[in-house]
Order: structure tokens, then C-alpha cells, then sequence
């Protein structure tokens, strides 16, 4: 019995009862840790980790050189990988508000969603190697442009995946949780894949286009806060 009050098998040991194929099935999606539990604060621990280096990771592009001879020429050389660090901190920085914002209704865990997860967390971990290429090309190669674009894409739906996966698997979200708002959290989650999936092929007409179509996401998300589904959600909460 752990702490957590939940009873817990150790490595290559089966709980009674799991002998069978179809009882190990059920055993393998069961809840391994819920909130409050060291095993499910470890899972958020090492999220936060690899988000924090992630961003940290941002800023090695960014070197001043050894001998400065005119810091108005350095800064202006180098304003499209400020630029490029300051959209990727700004994604990265949503991204780590919105996993934050999930596991408030996410209480407890499988091995499928912290695989999820993982997932998840590669894609931050990767998303420095796309913003270093994006601000090499200053922002003018389509192929940069589009590879930055499909890489956040790609995040964005890995996060959807998680929620998706939670709210339809037994015991990970709360019975108390309405209906409303796992759908409005959908539609919270479903912008930025789909903006930034549909600039890529934008990037190849014209990469400054493409990069402008990323602040949609600006309008939209204002939007979203001002309907029925999110006034009811509003209401739900108070």
C-alpha cells in the first residue's frame, strides 16, 4: 500500500488477479498514480524539466561576439533570431500554460497517457532545432518556414491527444467534470494545430504570409472566450 492509498505492484510482479491476458489488459490501463501521489507529481516534475530547457535552449543561438564594434550593427545582424526566440518562447511558454491548465482536470494516470506524454514532450524538446533553422534562413526560406510550422503543429495535436485520450479513458478525468467543458476544452485545444497545419502549405507561396497567419491565433482565442459554450463553462465554474 503506498502512501496514496493505492495498492501497487513491484517490477515483474502481478497483482492478484491479473494472471490473464484480459485481466492484464484492464491492468495496464488502470490508474498507476493519482494527483497527490509522489509517481503522478514526478510525471509533472519532469514535464515542467523538459519545458524549462526547452526554452533555455532558445537562447543559445543568441552570442554576442568577442569584440563589439558597433552594438546597433550586432543587434540588427541578429533581429531575426531575436525574433525567432521570441515567438518560440511565446509557443513554448502557451504550451507549458496550456499542460498546466490540463492537469487541473487530469487527476490521475496510465501508462498509456504518460507514453502520451512523453510524446508530447519530445515535440518541445525538438521545437529549438526548428526555431535555430528558422532564424539561420531569417525567415525567408519556405522550407524553414513550413518545418516550423508543421513542428508546432504537431505539438499542438500531441496536446489535444492527451486530452482527447484522458476524457475518453475510464478514471483519469473526474465524473464531476461536465460534458461542457471537456468539449470547450477541444475547441480551446484544436486552434493552433489547425493554424499552424494550414500556413505550411502558405510558407511555400510565401513565407512571410505564412508567418502572419500565425497571429490568427490572437483573434480566434478572443473569440473563443466570448462563446455560448465558454459563457457556460464561466457560469459552471462560479
Amino acid at each position: 500500500m503506498t502512501d496514496g492509498g493505492e495498492v501497487q505492484a513491484s517490477a515483474g510482479e502481478s497483482l492478484p488477479g491479473t494472471d490473464g491476458p484480459e485481466q492484464r489488459a484492464r491492468a495496464a490501463l488502470s490508474p498507476l498514480s493519482i494527483a497527490g501521489n509522489l509517481e503522478y507529481e514526478r510525471v509533472l516534475f519532469f514535464s515542467d524539466a523538459v519545458f524549462a530547457i526547452a526554452i533555455t535552449l532558445l537562447v543559445v543561438d543568441l552570442r554576442v561576439p568577442d569584440v563589439v564594434v558597433d552594438a546597433s550593427h550586432e543587434l540588427g545582424a541578429d533581429k531575426h533570431k531575436i525574433l525567432s526566440f521570441g515567438i518560440s518562447f511565446v509557443v513554448i511558454g502557451l504550451f507549458w500554460l496550456g499542460h498546466h491548465h490540463l492537469f487541473r482536470y487530469i487527476t490521475a494516470l496510465d501508462r498509456r497517457l504518460i507514453l502520451l506524454n512523453l510524446l508530447f514532450l519530445g515535440t518541445i524538446a525538438f521545437l529549438p532545432y526548428p526555431t535555430a533553422l528558422l532564424s539561420a534562413t531569417n525567415g525567408e526560406q519556405a522550407a524553414a518556414t513550413a518545418f516550423y510550422a508543421a513542428c508546432v503543429a504537431a505539438t499542438g495535436l500531441m496536446e489535444l491527444v492527451i486530452w482527447l485520450y484522458a476524457i475518453r479513458a475510464g478514471g483519469l478525468v473526474p465524473a464531476s467534470i461536465s460534458p461542457t467543458r471537456r468539449r470547450y476544452e477541444i475547441t480551446r485545444l484544436l486552434p493552433v494545430p489547425l493554424v499552424f497545419a494550414v500556413s505550411v502549405p502558405v510558407a511555400f507561396a510565401d513565407p512571410l504570409a505564412a508567418q502572419l497567419t500565425w497571429l490568427l491565433l490572437v483573434p480566434i482565442g478572443r473569440l473563443l472566450r466570448h462563446t455560448k459554450v465558454a459563457r457556460q463553462v464561466s457560469s459552471a465554474d462560479d
